[in-house]
């Protein structure tokens, strides 16, 4: 599949990008109300705690005055019939105090209780239904893979940045493990082995390491770094690059930084192994799964900022967007070219006015949306 402007040329971003317009307002048009209904709910609930904080505060200080009073005009009483006069007082006041202290914060607990109940049913719907657009609609994110052995199953996140916010994915493999063998093919890799008939010595042996396991696993556009495992973990392979910068640790040697060992060392291959593990992560995700949804470093849900990061995904659309519209031929449509795998051709396009419709339909925060997209009606 190929995605082109109008006038045939590559498109910058090769995606369905009229598609992802599309998802982009749908999914909009369904989240919004649910963070909305959100707010306004929780707005009602913390407006009853605050007033019950309040209530207790002044419970307590009211309490503290009565009590020093009592004291006051009670202190120098000495017969046993005023003191047990004064201490039934003081018991009656303990009784009631913490009646009502009790009541006020039994009631704080349940609003508190109810407000992270709502919250978890908020996050749990609007992650479901950002997850379909999030599998590639935002555009110009960073990715880091991570991935590691589980129960004897290889699973993984994904974790995406753009612009201050932040989303994290749950990853699923086609395969519960894979080796080296499985994903690059043979691979050796040198060691020191005692050796000899009479007298022994340690010489450099190559061993072949295809069939460690896949234990660890991180890397991004810069950096890798990977841990293999025998089946005993007994034998153990990390191996990390960055740059122009390889380190080999292999059965407890730092391989990198022995010139006996390195001489035995095709830096080629271990490099090539290293691509061809990212290839193999990548290619290899059955399910994805989003899980987390963060601005600034918070939880952008619980913290009712999810418009917050429509804006920001908004943003990533304008440049295509902008460079659509001079690319093409009719004034005000957002036009796109497709290439089927089998040469056949078809062109597909959207209006800023039909954008613009559709998004006006949310209020204000569909029209803020418009502005960002540079589809509002001008």
């Amino acid at each position: 599949m190929k995605y082109t402007f109008q006038d045939s040329n590559d498109l910058s971003i090769q995606r369905d990008v009229i598609q992802d317009l599309q998802d982009f307002v749908y999914t909009s048009s369904k989240v919004l109300p649910i963070e909305n209904a959100s707010i306004e709910k929780n707005d009602d609930l913390i407006g009853r705690r605050t007033s019950l904080e309040n209530g207790s505060e002044e419970l307590e200080s009211a309490n503290s005055k009565l009590l020093d009073f009592i004291d006051r005009i009670t202190g120098e009483f000495e017969e046993k019939e005023l003191l047990d006069y004064r201490n039934s007082i003081l018991d009656a006041c303990e009784t009631s105090f913490n009646k009502s202290s009790g009541a006020m914060l039994s009631d704080i607990e349940s609003i508190n209780k109810d407000i992270d109940k709502g919250l978890d049913d908020v996050e749990r719907q609007i992650l479901s239904i950002l997850d379909p657009f999030f599998e590639g609609g935002v555009y110009g994110t960073t990715e880091k893979y991570f991935a590691s052995m589980d129960r004897n199953v290889l699973r993984g996140k994904l974790t995406s940045i753009v612009s201050g916010m932040e989303y994290e994915s749950e990853l699923t493999f086609t395969d519960n493990s894979t080796t080296i063998r499985g994903f690059f093919g043979t691979l050796y890799l040198p060691t020191w082995k005692r050796s000899g008939i009479i007298y022994k010595e340690d010489k450099v042996k190559l061993e072949d390491v295809s069939d460690l396991i896949l234990s660890n696993l991180d890397f991004d556009d810069h950096h890798i770094s990977a841990m293999f495992v025998n089946k005993k973990a007994t034998k153990k392979l990390k191996a990390e690059m960055g740059g122009d910068s390889l380190v080999i640790y292999y059965d407890g040697n730092e391989v990198t930084a022995d010139p006996a060992l390195m001489g035995s060392v095709k830096e080629e291959h271990v490099v090539a192994m290293l691509d061809a593990l990212k290839d193999y992560i990548r290619s290899h995700v059955k399910r994805k799964t989003l899980v987390k949804l963060m601005i600034d470093g918070e939880d952008a849900i619980r913290n009712n900022q999810t418009f917050d990061c429509l804006k920001l995904i908004a943003e990533q659309f304008t440049d295509i967007i902008n460079e659509c519209i001079d690319r093409g031929y009719t004034d005000g449509e957002i036009t796109i070219k497709i290439e089927q795998n089998d040469g056949t051709r078809t062109e597909k396009y959207v209006t800023k006015a039909e954008l613009f419709d559709q998004l006006s339909e949310f209020g204000s925060e569909g029209l803020e949306l418009a502005s960002l997209l540079g589809v509002e009606n001008i």
